[in-house]
């Protein structure tokens, strides 16, 4: 009898950087890793109360951030996030679709911690029955709407509570490059905001942003979203996304400033290429200079 049990990987190896594809913690992007020490340094984290949230918050506190703001709509939520991290925690509650509320955001954590050095936005929203043509236009607009004005509100006031300066980590998607019936809503929210990464790079240049896919994540404790139909392919750990967020705001990824990278790439293989990947823009608009598949590239190198 033929096994049918599908393989895993199927939706992640061939979208590949690095012939390495990891789905959990690996020693570059472990927290406990003296490397990515987050001492002195506050971050803020929109979506805190979900499962990717929740984890970039625990990779956090773990690595001994000075302090932790955690957001989202629900305070009841964040303070189950907030009530298992070692380290100082603020929770706000607050609606980021509204400028008036990303800003107050900011003025709350930097009265109780007085700066803030990171923004890891992890919230987002995705309709995958979004049919041109068959969807209402306010529900189209409702989605790409959903998934960009609470980011962009959030980073403008990042960058005037830092002078323009800091670490920005926008979750973002593969769904950006995917062309299937239901998503354009989604895909081209996704596509938008990882080409507000690419200008952010360039308008401030004391600006370290980065868009990351988080890979197709499992849903832990009650967290996180579920798909039935990507459920046989959801193997990555929301703890792969943490560990990644704390290297990103470290000098070792100096080279992928301004680009996509995905949580299933190996950092440690792209650092012995990154001469490579910036001269050959590899992670811009993005990755399509980039021949992606299932051992990797073929570097020059």
């Amino acid at each position: 009898m033929v096994d049918q049990t599908p393989d895993p990987d199927t939706m992640s190896r061939p979208f590949q950087l690095t012939a390495s594809m990891q789905r959990s913690v690996y020693p570059a992007i472990d927290p406990t890793n003296p490397a990515l020490s987050a001492a002195g340094k506050v971050v803020v984290i929109v979506g805190a109360g979900g499962g990717i949230g929740y984890a970039t918050a625990q990779s956090w506190s773990t690595a001994g951030a000075a302090g932790i703001v955690l957001v989202g709509r629900t305070a009841a939520r964040l303070e189950e996030t907030a009530a298992e991290l070692k380290t100082p925690s603020l929770v706000v509650a607050a609606d980021v679709s509204d400028p008036a509320g990303a800003g107050s955001v900011f003025e709350k954590a930097v009265a109780k911690f007085g700066k803030v050095d990171a923004l890891v936005y992890a919230a987002g929203y995705a309709d995958f029955n979004m049919v041109t043509g068959t969807v209402e236009p306010d529900a189209w607009w409702g989605e790409v709407t959903n998934n960009l004005r609470g980011r962009f509100n959030m980073i403008h006031h990042f960058i005037k509570a830092t002078n323009g300066a800091g670490t920005i980590v926008n979750l973002v998607s593969f769904g950006a490059m995917f062309v299937v019936p239901g998503m354009s809503a989604y895909s081209t929210a996704t596509l938008a905001a990882i080409k507000l990464g690419e200008y952010l790079d360039v308008e401030h240049p004391n600006l370290r942003v980065f868009s990351v896919h988080p890979g197709i994540v499992a849903a832990e404790g009650g967290r996180g979203a579920v798909a039935d139909h990507f459920t046989p392919f959801a193997k990555d750990k929301p703890a792969l996304t943490g560990g990644l967020t704390l290297y990103l705001q470290t000098p070792a990824a100096e080279h992928l400033k301004g680009g996509f990278v995905s949580a299933n790439w190996d950092v440690t293989e792209m650092e012995k290429h990154k001469e490579e990947i910036v001269e050959g823009k590899l992670l811009r608009l993005g990755f399509i200079n980039a021949k992606l598949g299932p051992g990797g590239v073929e570097w020059a190198k």
